[in-house]
């Protein structure tokens, strides 16, 4: 399956990485472009120019700014299911980070950067109604999400029983939950974000061990999804004692 990436940086991370193969197409010239293929030929990854409206057709976007990754790489629910990264989720401070029907890819560029900065160990997400990897959700992200592991699964509520299976709290985040601050963010810790509009669904939420909600005092309803899994992912750190900055 063949995955576009576009913006300078997200490129950069990928070419860095060496993640999958694949072709750099450009269409313009200047110091950006110029990094962007030393670094492409240093890795070996193909070049090849292309006109401008060519990469604008690849693309489905004017924004491309004259530079597309184009890697072929398994699909998501084959190169990380679930079960598969059980078995390196042993540290007693991992973190896996749950979203149940995110549907912005905006949104989910922003966890994954989140994600990336306080090293979750897994991000998991449903294989229909959810956002999925694009190049809009590699470009919000700056490239982290070519650095976060991600499991794509079927059902979202029997992806927590497995977890709980293996030793993981179940932290589900809901207006009406506990405070943060009046629970124990210890162990192993599975965070659940629920979609933009509803929240957790019932039989997720059934699944969650806690409900935990971020003390606030603001006019409105409630903090945009990603900037909650960011203060949530934040806590979680703060009491582990920030172990992600000694690895």
């Amino acid at each position: 399956m063949a995955e576009n990436i576009i913006g300078f940086h997200s490129i950069e991370e990928a070419l860095r990485r060496g993640v999958g193969e694949g072709t750099l197409l450009l269409s313009r010239e200047g110091p950006r472009i110029d990094q962007l293929r030393q670094i492409a030929e240093k890795k070996g990854v193909p070049v090849s120019e292309v006109e401008d409206g060519e990469l604008t057709r690849l693309c489905g976007t004017e924004t491309h700014r004259g530079a597309l990754l184009v890697l072929e790489r398994p699909s998501s629910s084959q190169k990380s299911s679930l079960s598969h990264h059980l078995k390196d989720l042993t540290s007693d401070s991992a973190i896996v980070l749950v979203l149940d029907g995110i549907t912005d890819p905006q949104n989910l560029g922003a966890i994954l950067r989140s994600a990336d900065q306080f090293k979750v160990e897994l991000v998991v997400i449903p294989s229909r109604r959810s956002a999925q990897e694009s190049q809009t959700v590699s470009k919000v992200s700056s490239g982290a999400s070519e650095y976060v592991p991600l499991a794509v699964v079927p059902n979202i509520a029997s992806a927590l029983q497995l977890l709980k299976d293996n030793g993981f709290w179940i932290f589900g985040a809901d207006a009406e939950g506990q405070r943060t601050d009046t629970l124990k963010l210890h162990g192993k810790v599975c965070i659940v974000m629920g979609s933009e509009g509803d929240g957790l669904h019932r039989l997720v939420r059934e699944r969650c061990d806690f409900l935990v909600s971020i003390p606030a005092a603001g006019h409105v309803d409630s903090f945009n999804v990603s900037v909650s899994a960011g203060i949530l992912l934040f806590e979680t750190r703060r009491q582990q004692g920030f172990p992600h900055l000694s690895r």
